[in-house]
């Protein structure tokens, strides 16, 4: 997730200095039908990306809990039959 946030400022930074006109190598292309320039786009699927591997990992940590208070359960059931 640490690359994701590092390409992420990466692409602001030269976002940032594509729209002040330091780097123009990159001003006159546009992305076709949405009049994007290439690095607000890939701004944009690195924080689609990113929020996906975060609603991930959160699924996945809720699917631990889970898994944690089921064993938890099955335990008492255990000593509650004994």
């Amino acid at each position: 997730m640490i690359g994701w946030i590092l390409i992420l400022a990466v692409l602001a930074i030269l976002s940032y200095l594509t729209d002040l006109g330091v780097i123009t190598f990159m001003e006159a292309q546009r992305v076709p039908f949405l009049n994007a320039s290439p690095f607000s786009i890939l701004t944009l699927l690195c924080c689609a990306g990113l929020l996906i591997k975060m609603l991930w990992m959160r699924r996945k940590a809720e699917k631990e809990h889970l898994r944690e208070r089921i064993q938890d359960l099955e335990k008492e059931i255990r000593s509650i039959r004994k």
